[in-house]
């Protein structure tokens, strides 16, 4: 409401006679009972109403792209199979909370509403559903972190501090016009604050936010043009608004506002979407309209009906807290059907811990390591997965594009893969151990050729031929591998499987957790360009003995140089580069025939320190300085690989100087990657040196001599130098991994 509810103001800005109850333990004025229930009926519709416009808003929110890739927007629907249970409920969480709210906002002409009629009551039901939607998503992220499709960066921000701010101010800026509830607004305002100090100082990532905030400020000053800055500028001031707006609530703290809804209020609701307007209508005067800047636009609109909604929520749940029921007005208080606050209260709290709970056990990644003996191989075998399964292959491909390309009916090329998948069951059905891998390869055979089949659902039905084959003592593994991309009729996925024979498995124990690493060859002649890969869905890890072998013979060649290894930017570099090729040299000499076994030890360490790190390693504070403003999946594989080198360092039948004349020509030539980066990083680690002048740019003469000096040390002490930097990195001690 605009106007005031209360007689004019005087002095400091309190009404007259009416700034604090009586101290004596009377009850209040009647004047001021009655304005406090005439301000609790108000808060209470305008709550009802929010809720209808926030929850359509919510429930909206699932026709919103779920994220733009290549310019086409990736709908829930499309990709919802994909996920795991728990990151299904994060996906889905807004949208349900939206049909909630607008069940809560529904009313009958008898009934204040369906379910709940107390606005107590629905103040707690609607505050409970944002915990659960924060709940949900916090669960969900770190969920899909470990499988094939993870959530999208919308999904993954903190929103509870950031909501909070705003709805604190918002409600406490109202709460502090009327007299019964100023002190519950004094304590939303100063509570706004301290909101804002958790979304600016907790570390997120790695650093406090306030360091990124004030790392952007001076880029923003020292910018060149004048319209970078402005644009810059914008995107800082919408960093910094939380921090304004709990700020000038603080003003409110010990005065009272001359309307009952000042214009603070409106600006803590609308300020922000506002904000995201501007750069919406920026974007559509250049011309970069689009399904994104549409999303953004959507979400502006989200965002201004979240807070309302939370906003009213808290003032009515403030009233009823701070006010006697007694003193409300008969049909709004103590009269009122449904369920009283206390039982609300409790039905919320338990409602949320069973959440909790529930999406706890479904988040729970698949434990790691495998027991797998492995028996002798067979031709008949050895004709299944290296002949057979990439045959069908081929032709289940070609089908697939084919259909997909709309040619037709695709006959010819679907009898030729159903003519495939027989051949390879037949073989695999006449073995005598075959008959639980046959019926694992037969449905996957079966299923695969659904175009709509999800990535995960291909990932478990491989696995399952896999574990299949572990179960007979079959040394074969299938890698299943997903490639998503977007076409004009939306998202497409392709299936690819590759065959691989085991020949060794190699058990590990970390405290009480245990891991596994498979060494294992390709049956098909493909060549991978990386010794080992390590998935954070699978079990194991794997390491490429081909890959391995080639490495080392290509090292160990008398005429091998970093200067080969550094391509076409070797000339500029020819100064450091011939540091390199004297460390490779002694290293060549000093392990002679041993030298493959050096690779292959360095390797499956690398491999088993993706398995022990997964998917939720923290981010470290050198790698955050870096990388400032790259996306959060850039810094993080930096920070893995960081992780796995410096392990890789420390194996025990591996010189750790070969892992410097590895990573040295990525330091030198390169601009760009995470080995360049990792490169880096170790050797200033290593060295205790700042080897990059301004913010990236690395001196080669200087990090030369770095690594001049680092790779003459003695292995013991190069690895405990790689153990005390893994410790200042990532504040823990380096796990050493004991061999089963």
């Amino acid at each position: 409401m605009s106007a005031p509810l209360l007689p004019p103001q005087h002095g400091a800005g309190a009404p007259q006679n009416a700034s604090a109850p009586p101290q004596d333990g009377s009850a209040p004025p009647r004047e001021e009972s009655a304005a406090t229930a005439m301000f609790y009926r108000m808060s209470a519709e305008r709550l009802r109403v929010r809720c209808l416009w926030s929850g359509l808003a919510l429930a909206l929110s699932a026709l919103v792209p779920y994220e733009v890739a290549y310019g086409h927007g990736v709908f829930v629907w499309s990709v919802l199979p994909e996920l795991a249970p728990a990151a299904q409920v994060a996906a889905l969480a807004p949208a349900i909370a939206g049909l909630w709210l607008l069940f809560l906002g529904a009313r009958t002409e008898r009934r204040a509403g369906l379910l709940i009629e107390r606005p107590t009551s629905r103040a707690i039901a609607v505050l409970a559903a944002f915990v659960a939607v924060n709940v949900a998503v916090w669960i969900g992220r770190r969920s899909s972190a470990w499988d094939m499709l993870p959530l999208p960066d919308s999904l993954l921000t903190r929103p509870a501090p950031f909501l909070a701010v705003f709805a604190f101010t918002a409600a406490g800026v109202v709460l502090r016009f009327h007299a019964r509830a100023r002190r519950g607004g004094s304590a939303l305002l100063v509570a706004s604050v301290a909101a804002a100090l958790v979304f600016y100082l907790w570390p997120s990532r790695g650093e406090i936010p306030a360091q990124t905030i004030a790392r952007a400020a001076v880029l923003v000053a020292t910018l060149p043009d004048a319209r970078f800055q402005l644009g810059y500028g914008m995107v800082l001031l919408f960093v910094l608004g939380p921090l304004a707006i709990a700020l000038l609530g603080l003003a409110y703290v010990r005065r009272v506002p001359r309307r009952e809804h000042p214009g603070l209020a409106i600006a803590a609701v609308w300020a922000m979407p506002g904000l995201m307007l501007l750069f919406v209508y920026r974007a559509f005067l250049s011309g970069g309209w689009g399904v994104e800047a549409g999303a953004v636009a959507f979400f502006a609109l989200l965002l201004a009906a979240v807070v309302a909604a939370l906003a009213s929520a808290i003032e009515v749940l403030a009233l009823g807290v701070m006010v006697p029921e007694a003193e409300l007005e008969p049909g709004i208080g103590a009269s009122a059907g449904g369920a009283r606050p206390i039982v609300a209260a409790g039905a919320a709290a338990a409602s949320v811990a069973a959440l909790l709970g529930a999406l706890l056990v479904l988040g729970r990644p698949a434990p790691k390591g495998v027991d797998w003996r492995l028996g002798a191989s067979t031709a008949e075998w050895d004709k299944v997965y290296g002949e057979l399964v990439p045959s069908w292959e081929r032709a289940r491909i070609a089908r697939d594009a084919h259909a997909r390309d709309a040619q037709g009916t695709g006959a010819e090329a679907q009898v030729l893969t159903k003519a495939r998948s027989r051949e390879m069951l037949a073989v695999a059905r006449a073995q005598p151990d075959g008959k639980d891998v046959a019926a694992a390869l037969a449905t996957l055979a079966g299923q695969v050729d659904d175009l709509e089949l999800s990535g995960r659902a291909f990932g478990r039905l491989v696995a399952e031929a896999n574990d299949a084959a572990r179960r007979a003592g079959l040394g074969y593994y299938l890698d299943a591998s997903v490639h998503l991309g977007v076409s004009a009729d939306g998202a497409t996925r392709r299936f690819y499987t590759t065959p691989y024979r085991v020949k060794e498995v190699h058990a590990y124990r970390v405290g009480d957790d245990r891991f596994a690493t498979l060494l294992v060859e390709p049956m098909t002649g493909e060549r991978r360009v990386h010794l080992g890969f390590s998935r954070d869905q699978d079990p194991f890890a794997l390491v490429l003995g081909s890959e391995v072998r080639s490495y080392a013979e290509r090292f160990d060649q008398e005429g091998a140089t970093c200067h080969a290894a550094a391509g076409a930017a070797a000339g500029a570099n020819a100064g450091a580069l011939a540091r390199c090729d004297a460390a490779l040299a002694k290293l060549r000499e000093r392990l002679g025939s041993t030298l493959e076994r050096a690779v292959l030890a360095g390797t499956e360490r690398h491999e088993l320190q993706h398995q022990i790190d997964g998917p939720h390693l923290p981010l470290p504070p050198a790698v955050t300085e870096l990388l400032a403003g790259f996306s959060d999946e850039a810094q993080d594989r930096v920070s893995r690989e960081l992780s796995a080198y410096i392990a890789e360092m420390t194996a025990g039948d591996a010189p750790p100087q070969l892992t410097l004349v590895h990573l040295f020509p990525f330091g030198v030539v390169a601009r760009g990657g995470a080995e360049h980066r990792v490169a880096t990083l170790v050797l200033e680690t290593l060295s205790g040196k700042k080897l990059r002048f301004g913010a990236r740019e690395v001196d080669p003469e200087t990090y030369a001599q770095a690594f001049e000096e680092q790779v003459s040390r003695g292995d013991d002490e190069l690895r405990e130098a790689a153990r005390r930097g893994y410790r200042e990195h990532f504040g823990v001690d380096l796990q050493k991994p004991a061999r089963e």
